[in-house]
């Protein structure tokens, strides 16, 4: 028994600090643009999870943007964007989202993800990247 006991403790120690590495990761991303890894920025999505959110989301009421050129990963988002909460269904399916909100930019060429706490841009979803 006490073997047992042993080798739960330590699949529950695994599976903690697992998580714990998980949600430093999506914090450490959230922040001015870090990268995650040389040369990556953003919070690393992979293409099907970025897929997943363009079908999800690129419907959603698209908004204007003052200068796009200007949006970018790690700077803030607009004041004047309206922030939607991530649709439930993806958020379940892609768990690293679920402090996250987002913005369709003009033409549903693109998709913002956003930390609502400081409006810091961590993701952008374009439709280009939906396709790959």
């Amino acid at each position: 028994m006490s073997e047992l006991a042993a080798a739960c403790r330590a699949a529950a120690t695994a599976a903690l600090l697992m998580a714990a590495g998980l949600s430093a990761q999506a914090q450490s991303a959230s922040g001015a643009g870090n990268e995650i890894a040389p040369g990556i920025r953003g919070i690393g999505l992979t293409p099907e999870q970025k897929r997943i959110i363009y079908d999800n989301t690129a419907g959603e009421r698209q908004q204007r943007v003052p200068d796009e050129k200007a949006l970018s990963v790690g700077a803030a988002a607009p004041d004047s964007l309206m922030l939607e909460a991530m649709p439930v269904h993806v958020k379940d399916e892609i768990g690293v989202l679920r402090d996250f909100k987002f913005a369709t930019v003009q033409g549903g060429q693109s998709i913002l993800i956003v930390d609502p706490a400081n409006r810091k841009i961590v993701e952008i979803i374009t439709r280009a990247d939906a396709k790959k």
